[in-house]
């Protein structure tokens, strides 16, 4: 049977590439060119990119964390610290000290260096004798030893000292090196952190070791992983790409052409980092392998089908083929841009910074990367000298590819109910698994082990029992609250309990300088808080420093807790808050405390952020779905369309919880990524699917041509992007690493979906697409002028006759044969087959004594064989006088349309009924 005649208007934009592709061309460079301006500075010729490594962007603006550390800074004044720890048999050997204070000396020498404390720097308080005094190691450590012991003692009896600046077993210190207010760029440009290395690792040696930690420091070597991967992992993935394309296509035109549409999208997508006024950070920097990846796919399917037409159709012109190549691929790739984009647009709704640009820049990114695929490349294609095609399209027989998609397309239909069996219990299993996700995300551990900040920040991690900051604001709201001994008393009980804590590795307030201050001007041995206020404040008001300013304030109303947390992953500093909540809630009235530090901005986020990803895929999901209802002109067939996208990312979380993978900005980040890319192929399967199933009469054999006319492109796209994705792991930063892993493995379940489960869930389904619904000629005035299809939307309509079957018959054509209660197949059609006539004449007759009586001749808008759908028994025959358009449906079409389309099988059934009543009494009295 004939395909359905379809009316294809051409597009005035295919038109202008099909036959002017110079203007697309010419409209890319001048694009380029914008884009090139924007991106470089001419004067100087450096990059207007910018990368901010800081953690602003991954910290939710505006939680009570980021609040409270403002107040902080407000209230106390605190600056950045690096920390540099020195780590020996006995930091208070002199010659170990000897170099700890020309270390401090030099860093102070720093620019950008505010202040350093080490204990070379720092007063040390000595009792003896009736009398106190501040005293200091100084340069010439060695000259008294017998000072020096006392010193030492007094070190490791302070609880200012032990553990902040030196380790309880005296192995190891820390020089804390303050910054001057300065943003990272600033301190970039100074070379402030690496001169902080630097200087740090001229005194290692024998017997002593130096490591450098600090958040400062940790947001230089990410701004340094971010450049290192624009400047190796990006060629490197076009590299591996270009070879994989080249043993594919095995031509010129395979490579070239892919090479320059991925140069022209990362130019485009770096220039639109410019134009917002945004730099890349840690997540954002995922943005141009992304963009070259699609680049790639999109570049990767019209490659394939222009080969395919070379094969297909040698003798067409230039403008010719360029037509063909448009109209087939322009829908298709143009509908998996969209639903990629509204992939990564559900990200927008995320409260992170950085989640939200990386959405805005990679939607601009795949869009510009589809837009190259539908303008640029076949512009180019168009000039570029034709030859022979491709290898694999060179002989007229099936390659490679095709025999194995027949037999697995013959497998999905024979095996059709196992395979939505096993897809059945994966899905069951998956979802049960994707219950043991647990959220988190580590601080330092996006970098890789062997990572030299990695490796200093667990070094010092060890040394002191951990260096990521903590810190407990504690109110009073009232001159002098904190002078209250019950409150010095609650306070000290907290600190006594975070000592307690496994998380915790040191921790120092105001209590602690009230404990010295008792032990060394009050004459108390065992340093314990006084019982009266009054001789709380005579302590605080002699003992006054700059140190203890910088925990508690001169009016007494306010005070910090320093800790330090020696863990890195988020799930535990979690549970730590959890608990440390807990006992903060218990502080007596008028007391209420807050928290705020690295470790508890970070964690928030992370959990704030991954129930926004949650829903921003839950957003995907339904966009998607929203998106192929559209498509397919049918809610019911859109669901059943996004079936194998939701199977997929159920296996994805269901990988994570057996995986022990935690969730968090960039396991959720994959799934939203690939919930658009794996949509991709299942749109273009569908496609095809639809137009070979109207050809063979078959969705069983429909389900198998598809999958023989997409497996080429739908494997190569599949190993683009996964090869793409790979490659990530050569990067610095860990997350890239789990990114490229996760996105790969996804991309390789979506291929087995994509082969299997989709060819055997789609075989039992007709679908008609937007596309095909908008290209049906019906003619004009359909409701009026063809009464079966009266009451329907002028869509409707369409897409009825897209459910059934329209063809076109020549002239003396026999539909029906008088008496026949089915066919065979050659001289006519079942008598359960009804006929609408769209164009055309049809005369009805019935031969009697060997004579013809023609009964009538019926022309557009008439109801053939409708007594025979309901009397299984045809009265009259039926034959064309001229070539004529009709719709042909069956049982089989209605009970499809009932499923799919319940209101336009309810509209049809009751004009065919209204009808059918008035044709009977008329046919009776004509053949009686």
């Amino acid at each position: 049977m004939a395909a359905p005649a379809l009316a294809r208007p051409r597009s005035r934009l295919i038109e202008q590439v099909a036959t002017r592709p110079w203007l697309a061309l010419a409209a890319m460079a001048l694009a380029s060119v914008l884009a090139v301006l924007a991106l470089f500075d001419l004067q100087d010729g450096g990059l207007r990119l910018r990368v901010d490594p800081s953690l602003d962007t991954l910290v939710v603006p505006g939680i009570e964390a980021e609040r409270t550390r403002a107040e902080v800074q407000r209230r106390f004044g605190a600056r950045e610290q690096v920390v540099v720890v020195v780590r020996a048999d006995d930091v208070f050997a002199p010659p170990v000290l000897d170099r700890i204070h020309a270390l401090s000396q030099r860093l102070f020498a720093l620019p950008g260096v505010a202040r350093v404390q080490s204990l070379m720097r720092v007063a040390i308080p000595l009792v003896g004798d009736g009398q106190l005094e501040a005293a200091s190691i100084g340069a010439d450590a060695g000259a008294d030893p017998q000072r020096l012991g006392r010193l030492r003692d007094a070190a490791l009896d302070n609880p200012l000292l032990r553990d902040q600046l030196v380790a309880a077993d005296a192995r190891a210190t820390a020089i804390v090196v303050e910054l001057a207010p300065g943003s990272d760029a600033d301190r970039a440009a100074q070379g402030l952190p690496a001169a902080i290395v630097r200087e740090a690792d001229a005194i290692a040696g024998p017997g002593l070791s130096v490591h450098v930690t600090g958040a400062p420091v940790l947001r230089a070597a990410t701004g340094d992983a971010v450049l290192s991967q624009l400047s190796w992992v990006v060629p490197a993935i076009v590299s591996v790409v270009m070879l994989f394309l080249a043993g594919a296509f095995r031509n010129l035109r395979g490579v070239l052409v892919p090479l320059a549409t991925i140069c022209l999208a990362l130019l485009f997508t770096l220039a639109g980092f410019v134009a917002i006024g945004r730099p890349l950070n840690l997540v954002t920097s995922l943005v141009p392998p992304l963009v070259v990846t699609m680049s790639l796919a999109y570049c990767a399917h019209v490659l394939s089908e222009f080969e395919a037409l070379l094969r297909s159709h040698p003798a067409d012109t230039r403008s010719e083929r360029t037509r063909r190549l448009l109209g087939q691929m322009a829908p298709p790739v143009a509908l998996t841009a969209v639903a990629t984009a509204i992939g990564v647009a559900a990200l927008g709704i995320s409260a992170l910074p950085a989640v939200r640009e990386f959405a805005l820049l990679s939607v601009f990114g795949v869009l510009a990367a589809a837009a190259l695929a539908l303008l640029f490349v076949p512009a180019v294609l168009a000039y570029v000298p034709q030859g022979a095609p491709a290898a694999h399209a060179r002989d007229g027989g099936p390659d490679w590819f095709e025999r194995l998609a027949a037999r697995i397309g013959a497998f999905d239909i024979r095996r059709r109910r196992a395979i939505l069996a096993v897809a059945a219990l994966a899905l069951t299993g998956s979802v049960i698994a994707a219950s043991q996700v647990r959220i988190g995300d580590q601080f330092v551990g996006v970098f890789e082990p062997d990572a030299r900040v990695r490796i200093d920040y667990e070094a010092a991690n060890a040394a002191l029992g951990g260096v990521t900051p903590l810190t407990i604001l504690i109110d009073g709201f009232g001159p002098g609250v904190l002078t209250h001994p019950e409150h010095m008393q609650a306070l000290a009980r907290l600190q006594a309990w975070l000592r307690t804590q496994p998380e915790i590795g040191a921790v120092s307030g105001a209590v602690d300088h009230l404990q010295l201050l008792a032990r060394t001007l009050g004459g108390d041995p065992e340093g314990r808080i006084p019982d009266e206020r009054d001789r709380i404040e005579q302590l605080l008001f002699f003992g006054d420093s700059a140190a203890l300013r910088q925990v508690l304030n001169l009016e007494r109303s306010a005070t910090l807790i320093h800790a330090r947390v020696g863990v890195d992953r988020t799930e535990e500093v979690a549970a730590l808050l959890d608990r440390l909540r807990v006992q903060l809630a218990a502080l007596p009235e008028p007391l209420q405390a807050q928290l705020t530090g690295d470790a508890v901005l970070v964690t928030e986020s992370v959990r704030i952020v991954t129930a926004d990803q949650l829903q921003s895929i839950a957003l995907a999901l339904a966009l998607i779905y929203a998106c192929l209802a559209l498509q397919f002109a049918s809610w019911r067939v859109g669901l059943l369309a996004t079936l194998p996208t939701l199977l997929q990312t159920a296996i994805y979380f269901g990988a994570l919880g057996l995986g022990g993978v935690t969730l968090n900005a960039t396991t959720s980040l994959v799934e939203c990524l690939v919930l658009g890319l794996a949509i991709d192929d299942t749109i273009h399967y569908l496609a095809r699917f639809n137009s070979a199933a109207r050809q063979r009469v078959s969705e069983s054999k429909g389900a198998v041509a598809a999958l023989g006319a997409v497996m080429r492109p739908v494997t190569l796209t599949k190993a683009i992007l996964g090869l793409g994705f790979i490659v990530l792991i050569t990067g610095d930063l860990h997350n890239q690493v789990v990114f490229g892993w996760l996105a790969a493995g996804t991309l390789f379940v979506a291929w087995l979906v994509d082969l299997f489960v989709t060819p055997a869930f789609m075989s039992g389904v007709r679908i008609v697409t937007l596309w095909d619904s908008l290209r049906v000629d019906l003619g004009e005035d359909v409701q009026r002028t063809i009464p079966l299809l009266s009451g329907l939307k002028p869509r409707e309509a369409r897409i009825f006759a897209l459910m059934a079957n329209l063809q076109t018959v020549p002239a003396g054509t026999r539909l029906i044969t008088e008496g026949e209660s089915c066919g065979d197949g050659t001289r006519g059609d079942p008598a359960g087959d009804i006929y609408v006539v769209v164009d055309g004449r049809l005369e009805i007759f019935i031969e009697r004594q060997g004579r013809k009586n023609v009964l009538m001749v019926q022309g557009r808008g008439a109801v053939i064989g409708e007594v025979g759908y309901f009397g299984q028994k045809r009265l009259a025959n039926v034959d064309t006088l001229t070539e004529t358009r009709l719709l042909r449906f069956d049982d089989a079409d209605q009970e499809r349309i009932c499923r799919q389309y319940p209101r336009i099988a309810a509209r049809v059934f009751l004009n065919l009924n209204r009808l059918q009543a008035e044709r009977r009494a008329t046919q009776s009295h004509l053949v009686g």
